[in-house]
């Protein structure tokens, strides 16, 4: 049974039921706003899971889908927390273990768990649960689009759709993460979690009001004593990785970002070391978080005490605070890159990059001499940084004189070969610290960039620089379903036409005249075509 005709009856028959009984399992929850109709309290999960919508048609008649058992649920939730809690730091583990062991979360948060799976069963050793991971996608994907308004549990429910959407883009279902992350960022604010550290805000009903973070979103304390420091720790990191993928979702379509800050007022967490280190008992919690402001400025100096621990993830933060404000000024549909405006915007900008690298501490700059922890935190933070000075210096230059865009371009490459010297360092610890989505996007940008100085100068490191990329995008094609793919073909089409192609129009056209260029996207759905593989991966 497909999805398309089990969906509308399951529906129908939820809305023809005059009654149901709160305890049973998709139980209603009616609303009291106008034009909402009704929200699953608990998502109703499907008998049969749906058929890929990449399958080929003679795909085997569906398997009752259901979580995997006991023992492999939980060898699956230690594999995540081995290789990916740097991809997603928004999981106290003693907390989340000790809730699997007690069942809680299989039949509070099924789809939580369905996420997990998806992501983490790559690094299975048993080949058949490896096989399983498109099925429990599937899962996971139909029954968060089940939720409503007002998911209960609350936080789990947005921590699954983090996991869904990164699943995702690496399988070629871009429409699905997009459409997913604006529904995230509703929902989120629906349940108060976008502004948990206001200091006041206006209620539903038109009147000020403190907020109080016990209230402002949905808890899973049922003792009435409201959350805990790791449940508002876990609503701080949930909210803040939304916010950074929305920003990496946006700066490479030119898209704008869904999450306004004016509306995002979440504190930047603690070092993950204090956070793990909680007790998951204490409703206050003796480290400091760091306030959120839109003054970059500040935001940047406002480091935390040498007493601490280095807080890699609060410099990710940051950093895409200031990826957010480059990608809005390169892709406005105002201002144009020949203007003055546009240009003192720029450098402003590139400022606020200098100070946030000056400000960064040693230990989150290299990744040799970061903590084993942070390592995968380190790759993000500085490849992040690279890209907004990519963005920011790499740009359309057809009327500026050749002195200052030549001067400019250099400083694009420099941060491109920063980020091959990034890749090389990560490859002498392991490649698993490369093989996120969080960075794709990035490394293919700096592969650009190289290609066009390579061609200019005919350097034979800068060669060696491009090839190391494709590497990387090799190994993520053993990783993911089509994101390796993806990057793969486009960048062996830049560098055939690179060839042929003028390098001062390349270089003219700027990465925002480049990102615009669709003809790659279709050269890429051909080659994947030959190759018997049919999906739109633009």
């Amino acid at each position: 049974m497909s999805v398309a005709r089990e969906l509308p009856a399951l529906r129908s028959s939820l809305e023809a039921t005059d009654s149901i009984d709160p305890d049973q399992t998709g139980a209603l929850d009616f609303m009291s706003f106008p034009g909402l109709n009704f929200d699953l309290s608990t998502p109703v999960l499907p008998k049969w899971y749906p058929d890929s919508e990449v399958s080929s048609e003679d795909q085997s008649i569906l398997q009752e889908t259901h979580l995997p058992s006991y023992d492999l649920l939980v060898e699956l939730v230690d594999l995540f927390f081995e290789h990916l809690y740097h991809v997603f730091p928004c999981f106290h583990q003693k907390v989340f273990i000790e809730q699997v062991q007690l069942g809680t979360t299989q039949s509070q948060s099924p789809i939580l768990l369905f996420a997990i799976c998806c992501v983490t069963a790559r690094f299975h050793l048993d080949a058949t649960v490896r096989q399983r991971e498109r099925e429990w996608y599937e899962q996971a994907k139909f029954s968060y689009q089940l939720t409503q308004r007002n998911p209960d549990p609350a936080l789990p429910t947005i921590q699954a759709a983090l996991l869904i959407i990164e699943y995702a883009c690496t399988a070629g279902d871009f429409s699905s993460a997009w459409l997913f992350l604006g529904k995230a960022w509703r929902q989120a604010i629906a349940l108060g979690m976008n502004r948990m550290d206001a200091s006041s805000a206006v209620s539903m009903d038109g009147r000020p009001r403190e907020i109080d973070v016990d209230h402002a979103t949905n808890t899973s304390v049922k003792d009435g004593k409201g959350l805990t420091a790791v449940d508002k720790e876990e609503r701080r990191r949930t909210m803040w990785l939304l916010f950074i993928v929305d920003r990496y979702h946006s700066w490479p379509t030119g898209w704008p970002n869904a999450l306004p800050e004016t509306h995002f007022k979440v504190d930047i967490p603690v070092a993950d070391s204090s956070f793990q280190a909680m007790d998951p008992f204490t409703k206050h919690s003796v480290a400091t978080t760091t306030p959120f402001t839109r003054k970059l400025s500040r935001l940047i100096t406002s480091s935390n005490s040498a007493n601490e621990p280095v807080n890699v993830f609060r410099y990710i933060c940051i950093a895409h605070v200031l990826l957010g404000r480059v990608a809005e000024l390169v892709h406005s549909l105002h201002d144009s890159p020949n203007t003055p405006e546009y240009v003192e915007e720029c450098e402003e900008l590139d400022s606020y990059l200098v100070k946030l690298r000056l400000s960064i501490p040693r230990q989150a700059t290299s990744v040799l001499e970061a903590q084993s922890a942070d390592r995968g935190l380190v790759v993000w933070l500085q490849v992040v940084l690279d890209t907004s000075a990519m963005l920011l210096n790499y740009r359309c230059t057809k009327n500026d004189p050749a002195a200052d865009a030549s001067s400019r371009f250099l400083v694009a490459v420099a941060a491109a070969r920063h980020t091959a010297q990034v890749i090389r360092d990560a490859s002498r610890v392991s490649i698993e610290l490369l093989i996120t989505p969080h960075i794709a996007s990035s490394l293919y940008i700096a592969a650009l960039v190289l290609v066009i100085e390579w061609r200019t100068t005919g350097d034979a490191k800068l060669k060696e620089e491009i090839d190391l990329i494709a590497l990387v995008f090799d190994r993520m094609n053993e990783a993911f379903a089509y994101l390796g793919l993806k990057f793969k073909y486009a960048l062996e089409h830049d560098l055939e036409r690179s060839q042929g192609k003028k390098l001062e129009e390349l270089r003219e056209l700027g990465l925002r005249g480049l990102l615009a260029d669709c003809s790659k996207w279709s050269h890429i759905k051909d080659k994947l075509v030959k190759n018997g593989i049919h999906i739109d991966i633009t």
